[in-house]
């Protein structure tokens, strides 16, 4: 009995011309799932008030075979569903019209009730792109929250695989079927993924390959499963800009780092920020502020140590030595090239870790 609920679960996903929202009012038509399949179709139609023709499209035999096949794939490969009714299905989700009917989940954590926000990028990621999301990912060490990103090349990698050094517990949602890892060279991260205890999410049949279809599609998880997401690098359309937008019509928080004006090829931050589809951040500090979520002080000195650079914590431990100190000073202590000095303030600056107090000097605002 166990077994057949759980078949009828998935086969739900698999019926043809119905979502989530179509579903949610046939089943409060007829009262329950079982009844789907069931039912003939007469008596379907009398009991949910739709045509014959209409139940029949949904093509439900096919749809029991896809589940069968899906299902026995899940048990031999200790892969859980979940059904958008169930307690462990993601409550973000559950509030999305065009959230998905059933998840595969392969991998032990638990996704209720926690924070979760989203990191995605460009596949052609800039090289300055591995310090940002590096100094992004070490500040959530031991905050609580989760993160999600789709494993695609680039931003979406870095993003995993500074999720396992720093042990934030990460999950990788998926344009395809658990069968297979696209792209391929992302076999092993999907593995250390998983034995880090975070895990690979999928709608879709164990089978289904990877499409031009299937990734737009699996943005709106990645947009719909967070709390907020955040753009670290993107060219002005692609799946990033995607992701955005539909982060923005779940009124989901959006944030995107700024990008340099001269790269063309990555204007998309600019532009989600310029259109106010999105809130600066230039530090991780602006997401927890932005979301409100509290953090201890151990926490936040943590923050603050994992997010600056060697030179950076260099200059700050001059600066707060201090209450004002003049940039020639700090280039002595440093001992490093004044170009790059002027860099690094104004990099401190962005942070909102000190200010320009009078000219050349400098104070500390921790």
């Amino acid at each position: 009995m166990e077994n057949q609920t759980e078949l009828y679960k998935i086969a739900a996903a698999y019926l043809h011309g119905f979502k989530k929202s179509k579903l949610k009012i046939l089943l409060n038509q007829i009262g329950s799932l079982d009844s789907i399949f069931e039912y003939s179709y007469s008596k379907l139609k009398d009991a949910s008030g739709l045509s014959l023709d209409i139940l029949k499209k949904t093509e439900r035999e096919k749809a029991l075979k896809q589940a069968q096949l899906n299902l026995e794939f899940n048990q031999s490969h200790d892969i859980r569903s979940l059904f958008y009714t169930d307690k462990a299905y993601p409550y973000q989700l559950k509030e999305c019209k065009d959230g998905p009917i059933q998840l595969n989940i392969l991998g032990k954590l638990n996704l209720q009730n926690k924070k979760i926000v989203s990191v995605v990028g460009t596949r052609k990621r800039s090289p300055a792109s591995k310090q940002i999301v590096e100094q992004l990912i070490s500040s959530l060490k031991g905050s609580g929250v989760i993160v999600v990103s789709g494993l695609a090349s680039g931003i979406d990698t870095l993003v995993h695989q500074y999720c396992i050094k720093h042990k934030v517990p990460t999950i990788a949602i998926l344009g395809h079927g658990l069968k297979m890892i696209y792209p391929r060279e992302n076999r092993t991260l999907a593995k250390e993924i998983i034995a880090s205890g975070g895990a690979l999410i999928s709608e879709f049949h164990f089978n289904q390959k990877p499409s031009k279809y299937t990734f737009p599609q699996r943005n709106r998880i990645i947009a719909g499963v967070a709390d907020a997401t955040i753009v670290i690098e993107s060219p002005l359309k692609g799946g990033s800009m995607i992701t955005a937008r539909l982060a923005n019509s779940y009124s989901r928080e959006v944030m995107a780092f700024p990008n340099s004006i001269t790269q063309d090829d990555l204007a998309g931050c600019n532009q989600l920020i310029k259109t106010n589809l999105a809130h600066i951040i230039t530090a991780p500090s602006d997401l927890f502020e932005l979301m409100n979520w509290k953090i201890n002080q151990q926490e936040e000195k943590a923050i603050s140590h994992l997010t600056l650079s060697k030179e950076e914590r260099g200059l700050m431990q001059t600066i707060k030595e201090h209450k004002e100190v003049h940039i020639d000073r700090l280039f002595d202590s440093s001992q490093l090239h004044p170009s790059i000095v002027q860099s690094l303030l104004m990099q401190l600056e962005l942070k909102n870790y000190i200010f320009n107090s009078s000219g050349l000097f400098y104070s500390s605002r921790v």
